[in-house]
């Protein structure tokens, strides 16, 4: 009987250390920057080209064939083809001039991630530490996560642009940005390592979304004092209850179009809204809570997204 009982509670300890190794957070990370490397060399081999095909050509076996396995779902992540790349080129060639200078700087802001995930991971119970995978795309998007949410896929295109740059190539929407970055990727990375820690997402509504977004950004203030979107906040202040009225009535409504990742916003305002009105409700509720540390975890649980809002009170900053 005594073998039996220690059996038993071998068994049980084997597997409780399983379950242990397999789902503890993960405490260390690893940046990919090779990538980077790979699309200048293709760039520089675009001055033997002949015609499209033969640009279309080195860009795909140059930089897209090359790329790290990381790189490759970034590629796959947005839909890019080497006929998007060549494209893009020759739309933007004073922009990719400039680019080139940053990412030859990148290596001076990686310090400052290492940095911003200590502290995510002290502020956030159980915080996993995503890779990170930067890459060159076409602007369609700066940040965005693989599926299994380990690995963070960062567009330095978007991500390491400032208002310093040369960006009189652009139009609308990134425009816009661009005027009014800083190339700073610490807020960026970050916002996209909380999307990593956020679970039970099963609702798209747009109230659920836009606590998605707004959350990231929201955690990204509070814990590392970075405040990322900071002209949409800007607007944002300043039509408050105007936007809440016009949001409220649709944010039980699966779509999103007019709010977020609506990358032609109207003319009189910038795109994604949304983001602002979630991380303002976000911010209400967290400042309700006596726990902080659960209300972390509240606003990272997806599935309470109709909680946070209740609990919240948030009306728009309306005086009526």
């Amino acid at each position: 009987m005594r073998s039996l009982a220690f059996l038993i509670g071998f068994i049980i300890c084997f597997f409780i250390f399983i379950d242990r190794l397999i789902f503890a957070p993960k405490k260390s990370f690893k940046t990919e920057t090779g990538d980077i490397a790979r699309f200048w060399q293709a760039c520089d081999r675009l001055k033997q080209a002949h015609n499209t095909t033969d640009s279309i050509n080195i860009i795909q076996h140059q930089y897209l064939d090359q790329m790290s396995r990381s790189g490759k779902k970034f590629i796959e992540a947005r839909g890019y083809t080497a006929r998007e790349y060549v494209i893009t080129l020759q739309k933007y060639p004073k922009y990719f001039i400039e680019l080139r200078k940053k990412t030859d700087r990148l290596s001076l802001q990686l310090p400052a991630i290492d940095t911003a995930f200590s502290k995510l991971n002290a502020a956030i119970p159980g915080f996993n530490y995503p890779d990170v995978c930067f890459a060159i795309g076409c602007f369609r998007g700066g940040g965005t996560k693989t599926k299994d949410k380990e690995t963070l896929l960062i567009g330095c295109e978007i991500a390491l642009a400032d208002s310093t740059m040369d960006i009189s190539e652009f139009k609308g929407t990134l425009y816009h940005m661009f005027s009014h970055a800083d190339g700073n990727i610490t807020a960026l990375v970050a916002h996209e390592s909380i999307h990593c820690q956020q679970w039970n997402g099963q609702n798209n509504s747009l109230l659920s979304m836009s606590l998605a977004e707004g959350g990231a950004d929201f955690l990204t203030q509070l814990i590392l004092h970075n405040n990322i979107n900071r002209a949409l906040n800007t607007y944002g202040l300043q039509h408050e209850c105007a936007l809440w009225q016009e949001f409220e009535p649709q944010m039980n409504s699966t779509n999103i179009s007019q709010w977020l990742y609506n990358a032609s916003p109207n003319e009189n305002r910038p795109a994604d809204l949304g983001y602002f009105i979630g991380r303002r409700i976000c911010e209400a509720y967290y400042n309700k809570q006596t726990n902080k540390k659960q209300a972390i975890v509240n606003l990272l649980n997806r599935g309470k997204y109709l909680i946070v809002m209740k609990e919240s009170g948030y009306n728009g900053s309306c005086k009526n």
